[in-house]
């Protein structure tokens, strides 16, 4: 993850909460293999557009809805089955 958006740490705590999530009440090795199998379903759209916007560096330079990245609740994101 560049610096561009100051998003790094943002996304190392959602992928926190998230995992926390999936992993929960799982107490064996193919619930953790499934947990982070659907954790990467959940996190890897929104985390490629973080890297993929901070990457091309034109993170506010223009009117932007910042909504999609500021208003993401990983306590409520849906998790992918």
């Amino acid at each position: 993850m560049t610096p561009y958006m100051a998003q790094g740490a943002a996304m190392a705590l959602e992928d926190a909460v998230v995992l926390a999530r999936l992993v929960d009440g799982v107490d064996d090795r193919a619930g953790i293999a499934d947990a982070f199998r659907r954790f990467e379903a959940t996190r890897k759209q929104r985390t490629s557009r973080v890297q993929l916007s901070s990457r091309t560096n034109t993170w506010l330079k223009e009117p932007t809805d910042v909504d999609w990245v500021y208003s993401y609740d990983a306590w409520t994101t849906p998790l992918a089955d």
